[in-house]
């Protein structure tokens, strides 16, 4: 039982650290990407989704990843049968749905220099 726990702890421990790496690698590229020019970035990375000016004459540049999906669930649940059987545990089924997204932000000044970057999302990762 203690090694069963404790290989479980330390699978979870791996799944979290493993989910920081994939966050860190992607502040580490895009930060590399900080005054390189768009035109490069497109040529490798394709087109945005959308593009808008500021009011400092500066454009923004807009990548935009979603993904939506469904899991099978089985849940244990309560029941009440009927022909004289009142109660008991039996297995529920159903579906979780899953939403992932990640919106990159490139702001370009007009020299065509990529000056700063962001995202919002809960699935930025590379």
């Amino acid at each position: 039982m203690k090694k069963t726990l404790k290989l479980t702890l330390f699978l979870f421990v791996g799944w979290i650290l493993g989910g920081c790496a994939s966050h860190e690698n992607f502040v580490k590229t895009y930060n590399s990407w900080v005054g390189q020019n768009i035109r490069t970035f497109t040529s490798q990375v394709g087109y945005p989704d959308s593009t808008y000016k500021l009011s400092n004459g500066n454009e923004v540049y807009v990548y935009e990843k979603t993904r939506v999906y469904s899991t099978p669930t089985i849940t244990p649940a309560f029941r009440y049968g009927t022909w004289g059987y009142y109660g008991g545990i039996g297995m529920g089924y159903g579906t979780d749905i899953n939403y992932e997204s990640c919106k990159l932000f490139l702001e370009v000044n007009k020299k065509g220099t990529i000056v700063r970057w962001g995202s919002r999302g809960n699935s930025c990762r590379i």
